[in-house]
């Protein structure tokens, strides 16, 4: 290798950027080998000490927990020997991987960069080969994050979600800054951003439990999540409406949720605001469920909020010592009040 240029690894789990279209069904595949996709920007081997390494080759949408663990090991074993690292991953479930990677991957003190495509390489109009660039471009940046590079947005990867299966932009950061933009080149704009540094990492990589997460929705049935309760799960996670509000009247949602806590079974309150926050003390119907023990998520997106209790229940079954984990900012998931 070159001593004059940034290294890089790239780590390959598959995504729409290495698909091409069936010729039959015309249905999008995974096709391309990571050596294949890295032919369509010959230049970045030029600019970069480039090694490929293939995790898996999956349409995101059949990622499991597993494949977390196995992107972080990867980064862990390499870690000392790259400036920075790319992941190539398809969209539909790349926060959940980006909140898993920051999690796992404590006191980071280098780029960890997420990116993929919304079109084939192979088709007129793709997105591929310019996300792929500024990608790497910025993993070699003064910065020390697990972002996802994608349209023209860095984003915070434990603050973004997909919000559009076409749009060149795919991903927001509905209630934490940008980390930057793609202009002519990736910019980093946020001030307060973790900047490289040479420590170890803080390496926690396990991630377990059943988790059930459950939209609430307007008469649904207190028997339904009764129902999961009395099943094998480690963990749930209600989606409430507004600051955190369960309802407790006419479907009253509360003697399940006392059920679950009394198996110590931890049970989340998020919002389904995209752009909200949990302020269950804000109205009786969510204060009435704090009194039971619930944890509120804050600001905290779905994506978040899940990986992070499947890394809580990675650590431990113990229901107070997850709480203790929810109440610290961990990897800048989450505003913790002063």
């Amino acid at each position: 290798m070159s001593a004059s240029k940034p290294s890089l690894l790239i780590l390959y789990c598959g995504g729409t950027i290495g698909m091409r279209q069936d010729v039959r069904t015309s249905a999008l595949q995974p096709k391309l080998s990571a050596e294949e996709l890295i032919e369509y920007a010959p230049y970045l081997t030029k600019e970069f000490n480039i090694r490929m390494q293939t995790i898996t080759n999956l349409d995101s949408t059949n990622f499991q927990p597993h494949h977390w663990e196995e992107i972080a090991d990867a980064i862990y074993r390499e870690y000392d020997n790259y400036d920075g690292f790319v992941v190539i991953h398809g969209t539909d479930t790349m926060a959940y991987t980006a909140s898993a990677l920051s999690y796992a991957l404590g006191n980071l003190g280098k780029p960890v960069i997420l990116t993929g495509s919304q079109v084939p390489p192979d088709i007129l109009g793709t997105d591929a080969v310019s996300n792929l660039v500024n990608a790497c471009l910025a993993a070699t940046m003064d910065f020390a994050e697990v972002a996802i590079v994608f349209g023209t947005d860095i984003l915070r990867g434990n603050r973004s979600m997909k919000i559009s299966e076409s749009k060149r932009n795919a991903f927001i950061s509905p209630v934490f800054p940008e980390l930057g933009s793609i202009r002519l080149q990736p910019e980093i704009t946020y001030q307060s951003i973790p900047r490289r540094h040479g420590g170890p990492l803080d390496f926690k990589n396990a991630f377990k439990g059943n988790v059930v997460v459950l939209k609430i929705t307007p008469g649904i049935h207190p028997e339904t999540i009764s129902a999961i309760v009395d099943s094998k799960i480690d963990g749930l996670i209600l989606e409430s409406f507004g600051p955190g509000n369960i309802p407790n009247r006419e479907t009253n949602l509360l003697p399940p949720i006392k059920k679950a806590r009394k198996k110590d079974i931890p049970v989340l309150i998020s919002t389904q605001c995209i752009y909200g926050t949990t302020r269950m003390y804000l109205y009786e119907v969510g204060q009435s469920a704090m009194d039971l023990g619930v944890i509120p998520t804050g600001d905290m997106t779905p994506e978040a909020a899940y990986v992070k209790l499947k890394w809580a229940l990675g650590q431990t079954k113990d229901g107070k010592e997850i709480e203790k984990i929810f109440a610290k900012n961990i990897a800048g998931e989450v505003t913790i009040p002063d």
